[in-house]
């Protein structure tokens, strides 16, 4: 199965917690079902490519697929030392709705699985202390909390909420590739908001919704 565009998070830091607390709750405000299962894939290459050199995005080297249907609707990239079970230990017990998102999912039969693709990591030329925090994306209601400093589409407090102001760039490529067991991802975008202070960037998928006519 290849995949050109999904709900695409991108973990900046080791253990960067917030990613994980967005991407494990964002889609379940009135009651709405998101996914339904979700596979955690370890020892794997995203490739990230970008035709700036100055853009620093590090190749991630593990994975989470989120899935509905059995669709990938919802892919995490991850560093390759971040503590996966940690993090995603984390991310369950916060609360949502006077409950934990743990207990959400055991409402909800949320079931998930694990592979190891046993990958020797491959590294590209970015510096990884002067990562740049990416929000790819996909949709317009996105796009909007994107632009106000949001990690997620429903109303949350994940994010960098800090008034910045966004300007938008035509000339810029970024790509990323991963292939599991059973899917290959290949993530491409062609333009991008970018803050002023270059440490955050929203670059926009080129077969999306954002670009359809």
């Amino acid at each position: 199965m290849q995949i050109k565009t999904i709900d695409l998070w991108t973990e900046k830091n080791v253990n960067h917690y917030e990613c994980f607390n967005g991407a494990f709750v964002d889609g379940f405000e009135n009651n709405k079902n998101p996914f339904d299962r979700y596979k955690i894939v370890k020892n794997c290459n995203c490739i990230i490519t970008t035709n700036k050199e100055d853009l620093n995005i590090t190749n991630k080297h593990n994975a989470i697929i989120f899935y509905n249907n059995n669709i990938p609707v919802r892919l995490l990239v991850i560093n390759k030392d971040t503590e996966i079970e940690k993090c995603i230990e984390i991310a369950l017990e916060q609360n949502f709705n006077n409950k934990t998102v743990k207990e959400l999912y055991e409402e909800k039969n949320i079931k998930t699985t694990s592979i190891d693709m046993n990958e020797k990591p491959i590294y590209n030329n970015s510096d990884n202390k002067k990562e740049i925090d990416v929000g790819s994306c996909d949709r317009w209601n996105l796009l909007y909390n994107m632009l106000k400093g949001s990690y997620t589409e429903d109303n949350t407090a994940y994010g960098n909420y800090k008034n910045d102001k966004y300007e938008f760039i035509t000339n810029i490529q970024i790509k990323y590739k991963l292939e599991t067991d059973t899917e290959t991802f290949i993530i491409e975008h062609k333009c991008a908001f970018i803050n002023e202070i270059k440490t955050r960037i929203i670059p926009i998928q080129e077969n999306s919704k954002l670009t359809s006519n």
